[in-house]
C-alpha cells in the first residue's frame, strides 16, 4: 500500500478501507487513489491500514491504528466487500456513521465506497445488475452518512453508457477483473479532485 511514515508531520494522511485504499490491481504504490492524493497534496507524512477484504465492520479496528490525533487529510475506502456480499446499504451506513464518530479529526476527510460493482468482468452477466443497484443504493445510503459527519463523499457512479469502465475494461481494470487498474484510479482521482 502507499504509504510513507516519515519524521515530517507536516501535511499527514491516514488512509483507510479495502483493497482499493490499498491500492490492489496499481502498478505501483504512487499510481494508487492514496498515492495519487498524498502526490496532489504534497503529504510529507502518510500511514496506511487498509487491507484487502476488509469490510465495514472492519474500520472500527483500523481507526485504532491511527497513530495522530490530527491528520490534514484522511481518505477511507470501504463497502465493495460488502456489496459483493449482498449486505444492506442502510445498515452498512449506519454502522460505519457510528465508527467514523472515532475518526482522528481532520482539515478534510474522504469517503468513497466502489464506483460500479456491477463492471467488475469478473463477475457472470447474470449477477452484475443486482450488484449496479446495490452499489447505487451505497452511493445514497453513504453520501447521507457522510453529510451528518461533516464528511466530503465521493460518488464514483457513472451511468453504464458512460462509465468507462464498462465501456473499456481492458484499460480501466487490472488483470483480475475486480480492481481499478492504474489508468482506473487515475479516473477515480479526478472525481475526488473535483471534491477536493
Amino acid at each position: 500500500p502507499y504509504k510513507n511514515e516519515t519524521s515530517d508531520r507536516r501535511v499527514s494522511m491516514l488512509i483507510l478501507g479495502d483493497s482499493t485504499a490499498f491500492g490492489v490491481g496499481a502498478s505501483n504504490p504512487e499510481e494508487s487513489l492514496a498515492g495519487r492524493l498524498a502526490k496532489e497534496v504534497s503529504a510529507t507524512y502518510a500511514e496506511n491500514y487498509a487491507v484487502s477484504g476488509a469490510q465495514v465492520r472492519d474500520i472500527k479496528r483500523q481507526i485504532g491504528y491511527a497513530k495522530l490525533e490530527d491528520y490534514s487529510f484522511i481518505l477511507i475506502q470501504i463497502g465493495a466487500n460488502d456489496i459483493i456480499r449482498f449486505r444492506g446499504a442502510k445498515e452498512k451506513a449506519g454502522e460505519l456513521s457510528l465508527m467514523l464518530k472515532n475518526l482522528p479529526t481532520a482539515n478534510k476527510t474522504f469517503l468513497l465506497t466502489a464506483g460500479n460493482v456491477g463492471a467488475a468482468t469478473l463477475f457472470p452477466l447474470l449477477f452484475r445488475p443486482f450488484y449496479t443497484k446495490l452499489n447505487l443504493e451505497y452511493h445514497e445510503a453513504f453520501a447521507i452518512a457522510a453529510k451528518e459527519l461533516g464528511i466530503k463523499y465521493v460518488n464514483l457512479y457513472k451511468p453504464k453508457e458512460e462509465d468507462p469502465f464498462v465501456k473499456n475494461p481492458e484499460i480501466y481494470l487490472a488483470k483480475d477483473g475486480l480492481h481499478p487498474s492504474s489508468e482506473g484510479y487515475r479516473l477515480w482521482f479526478e472525481s475526488l479532485k473535483q471534491v477536493l
